[in-house]
């Protein structure tokens, strides 16, 4: 082999090793700035994680007050149902009480009414 032939090699070894190294070079930036990419959307999502927690405990304290106001609803509803029933439950007594005094009365009523 020739002196010239192998400064050639080396040249073109050199140059392959120098174009490894510049690839290198550049992988290496597109790294750091997918990274600072990745990092700055993470800081982004930590933020709305943030902002969703606090409407998250906003929402459960507007809830737990609705639950409170629907709890007492309910109640006065069975109340009232309950009130509704007494009621018929004493209407219906009532009623048949004045029932029982008309038909067992009936006939003394009549010869009142028919004397008069």
């Amino acid at each position: 082999m020739s002196q010239t032939s192998v400064e050639r090699t080396l040249g073109i070894l050199l140059a392959k090793v120098e174009g490894i190294e510049k690839a290198i070079a550049q992988a290496d930036d597109q790294a750091a700035t997918h990274r600072a990419t990745v990092h700055r959307r993470l800081d982004e999502m930590v933020g709305e994680v943030g902002d969703l927690r606090a409407e998250v405990a906003t929402m459960k304290a507007d809830v737990k007050d609705s639950k409170a106001i629907t709890d007492e609803v309910k109640q006065w509803k069975q109340r009232g149902i309950g009130a509704l029933f007494v009621s018929g439950i004493a209407g219906t007594a009532i009623g048949g009480t004045a029932m029982a005094f008309v038909l067992y009365w009936w006939e003394a009523i009549m010869r009142v009414l028919r004397q008069a």
